[in-house]
């Protein structure tokens, strides 16, 4: 995966939180998302860094790690 493949992904995560979280404001949660992406910074194989990035930015903001099912977000929710 190349960088920008792997910056639209994190981007299009922070947009599905975003829609899913509609009770946290948007800046919030794009924070969670880009604290989480930081805490990968050097790690060489990137290939799971946007779901690893997503789990970890939802067990921010919910205190939780299970996952909400972002299914039932309507596409482009969150932009």
């Amino acid at each position: 995966m190349d960088a920008n493949d792997e910056r639209r992904q994190i981007t299009e995560v922070q947009h599905r939180l975003i829609g899913m979280y509609t009770n946290r404001r948007p800046e919030e949660v794009a924070e969670a998302v880009e604290a989480a992406y930081r805490h990968f910074d050097g790690t060489e194989v990137r290939d799971f860094v946007p779901l690893l990035v997503e789990r970890r930015a939802n067990e921010t903001l919910t205190g939780s790690s299970v996952m909400a099912d972002s299914g039932e977000v309507p596409p482009n929710l969150g932009e």
